[in-house]
């Protein structure tokens, strides 16, 4: 069976209404796919560890689609999105890019960390992302056509945590509909430690709270970057392995905050948030 018929096989475009041992708003879910199945670009925005790359491959899965992440971080020179020069058998040869095949094959490509690089960066892939959907490669001289079944999701940290961003032009702006994610509510957080990390009940609930309390301060700027879920999926790894909790909550939670100005310092601000939890 090709790629072809099995998406067809799958009701392409057939909304799902939830993503196995993940959380995502269920408007914002609906949201995003009723754009992707449409041919319109979608923007992931959010703090980090919100599930913006997580959340692609995950719809990918869902419909049973070809999925293919770009580290755009890795893209130097507006010409890398299409391939690279080799020497080869005494001759150089241009040897096209996985992005160059994944564009023309139905499935999601993501386009992860879009922010980056430079501007000049998305210059040559401009029209691919526009209503054209094509793009004249030069150096093998060809012209190729977006599939119509190939959707573009893309992802960003923005804020001011985030050193090595750049701001983008606006004609990325004008090509893409932005949704912003957060992190799951209280209890579905401590849910999904419990039932797909394996935290305790007690472990997952308390890890969630400090979690919450954390992205409030950062949002108030009484910290300078967000926790997001990975400390408290580390933590649940630690308490697993046989850690204590305050070595657990030490190593992943206060050490990712720095220890400069003593008493005032965001460490102690953590600790003090980690105590008032375990009162």
């Amino acid at each position: 069976m090709t790629i072809e018929q099995n998406i067809q096989a799958d009701r392409w475009g057939v909304n799902v209404e939830s993503l196995p041992k993940f959380w995502v708003d269920a408007e914002k879910l609906s949201i995003i796919q009723d754009l992707m199945f449409s041919g319109i670009n979608v923007m992931l925005t959010g703090d980090p560890g919100t599930g913006k790359t997580d959340l692609t491959k995950r719809l990918a899965q869902a419909h049973n689609l070809p999925f293919h992440r770009v580290n755009v971080g890795a893209i130097r020179t507006p010409r890398d999105w299409f391939g690279h020069w080799e020497f080869i058998g005494g001759q150089t040869v241009f040897i096209p890019s996985e992005f160059v095949e994944a564009i023309q094959r139905p499935g999601i490509v993501a386009l992860d960390e879009f922010n980056r690089v430079t501007p000049d960066i998305h210059n040559s892939i401009y029209t691919i992302l526009d209503h054209n959907r094509e793009v004249y490669i030069e150096e093998t001289k060809q012209h190729i056509s977006v599939h119509p079944k190939c959707i573009f999701i893309a992802t960003e940290n923005r804020g001011r945590s985030h050193t090595g961003t750049f701001m983008e032009d606006t004609a990325v702006g004008d090509r893409f509909e932005t949704i912003q994610l957060e992190l799951p509510p209280v209890e579905t957080m401590a849910h999904l430690l419990e039932a797909v990390y394996g935290a305790t009940a007690d472990q997952a609930l308390l890890l969630s709270r400090i979690t919450h309390k954390l992205n409030i301060l950062y949002h108030e700027e009484s910290l300078s970057r967000p926790s997001g879920f990975r400390p408290a999926i580390s933590a649940t790894a630690l308490l697993k392995r046989g850690q204590s909790l305050h070595t657990a909550l030490k190593y992943t939670f206060v050490n990712r905050f720095s220890p400069e100005g003593g008493v005032d310092s965001e460490q102690t601000t953590v600790l003090q948030v980690i105590q008032a939890y375990l009162k």
